[in-house]
């Protein structure tokens, strides 16, 4: 586990050589970044290949750090894909420093190919505003790689900007889960999300407990759940808003609904992946794969085209050994 203490107490030669040996977590935790920590965090970075996840989480981290921060990434060869600076004080300036980060492109083998590709991004808990909503949905609408995006506690009483964000969601293929808890979002706030809900076919698991909106806003969820669109919801947590008992039951019967006519795109989703894979390892080559193939496709009804990707839980483990 290399978290900030043990990198306090920890030589730049021991955390060189030892790291070499993982896929690699950052992590700090509820503890102010040092300036021996930042600088031996920049030696990874900059040394390793195999940093995955960078979690600084309530560190204290401000625009300034986070721009060092990011200078250190454009050069970083590892393929950071996890980024979560959730309660810190980031405003808009540096969330303009992040996307920036993250829309830097290069070209190799005569492509243009992105430098950074995050899928998980948490910026809750920060100062970002209505400016850093509006640059995030620029980011969403035209480049986002993102499939997990946290915005708990991000108060914003500018409702264009929630439209703006929200609107991107409609056009996005590729998030699958969104956390908005304790925004204070509000009925009128909500509303834009429930029309968002109903144009998106990616998201699978929506967090927005606390948020202040009641009867208004829940019918606002349950009809873009009922409205025969593209929406492909199985979790949606509304704890501690005002719904009564008797909407909220019909908000979850819908949302298992939607859960059960989804399972069996999911499934025949990871069905084609282990066939693909048990075509490609067998030694028959494209024959034996195409039978398999042949099989799948008598067996279920689904084609395993166009299906949404699969949820995953954020888990903050600091090493992975390999």
């Amino acid at each position: 586990m290399l978290s900030g203490n043990m990198l306090e107490q920890t030589n730049q030669s021991e955390i060189l050589t030892e790291h070499f040996r993982y896929s690699l977590t950052i992590y700090y935790k509820k503890n102010l970044l040092s300036l021996l920590q930042m600088d031996a965090m920049t030696e990874v970075l900059s040394n390793s290949d195999e940093v995955e996840q960078l979690i600084l989480r309530n560190t204290g981290l401000t625009d300034e750090l986070l721009k060092s921060l990011a200078t250190v990434l454009k050069r970083s060869p590892s393929e950071v894909t996890v980024i979560n600076l959730n309660l810190n004080q980031i405003g808009p300036p540096g969330v303009n420093v992040l996307l920036d980060l993250l829309l830097l492109q290069i070209i190799m083998n005569n492509e243009v190919q992105t430098l950074i590709v995050i899928k998980e991004l948490d910026l809750g808990g920060n100062g970002i505003g209505s400016d850093g909503l509006r640059v995030l949905a620029t980011f969403m609408r035209y480049h986002s790689h993102l499939q997990y995006l946290g915005l708990a506690q991000t108060p914003c009483s500018d409702m264009e900007a929630w439209k703006v964000l929200f609107e991107s969601l409609k056009m996005n293929t590729a998030l699958t889960h969104i956390i908005l808890d304790e925004s204070n979002l509000g009925d009128n706030v909500i509303k834009l999300f429930a029309e968002a809900l109903r144009s998106n076919k990616t998201l699978r698991k929506v967090d927005l407990d606390n948020n202040c909106f009641g009867e208004v806003g829940g019918h606002y969820l349950l009809e873009a759940l009922r409205s025969g669109g593209k929406c492909s919801l199985e979790h949606l947590s509304l704890e501690v808003n005002y719904i009564s008992t008797a909407l909220m039951a019909n908000i979850q019967e819908r949302t298992l609904w939607l859960a059960c006519v989804w399972l069996p795109i999911i499934l025949n989703e990871l069905l084609y992946s282990v066939i693909h894979l048990l075509g490609s390892l067998n030694s028959g080559g494209k024959t034996s794969e195409k039978y398999l193939l042949g099989l799948l496709t008598r067996s279920l009804r689904h084609k395993p085209t166009d299906s949404p990707t699969h949820v995953f839980e954020v888990c903050e483990l600091s090493v992975h050994g390999r």
